[in-house]
């Protein structure tokens, strides 16, 4: 991200300040190795909590929505094509 005048933030005195509030949805899609419940549950969520809470809207973005598919390692090869397909035909806004 550049930062700067008319670039994605600035830095103030008091932290960051987003430039990026233009954007009104913002969709994050991840895949993992472990289930999506463990990283939720076990390992404290750090998409959520870091990278969505404070990253992104630290930023200026707003309205996040995070899709992981999670166990991507034992999965079948029609099953991650079965995911694909469901984020080929999702209506992002």
């Amino acid at each position: 991200m550049k930062e700067g005048v008319d670039q994605s933030h600035t830095v103030t005195k008091t932290g960051v300040k987003g430039a990026l509030t233009n954007v009104k949805h913002c969709y994050v899609l991840t895949t993992s190795t472990s289930p999506t419940w463990y990283i939720r549950f076990f390992l404290g969520n750090a998409i959520k909590k870091i990278f969505i809470n404070k990253t992104l809207k630290q930023l200026g973005f707003s309205n996040i929505s995070w899709q992981n598919f999670g166990s991507v390692t034992n999965s079948s090869l029609a099953k991650r094509n079965k995911y694909l397909d469901k984020v080929a035909r999702q209506t992002f806004k």
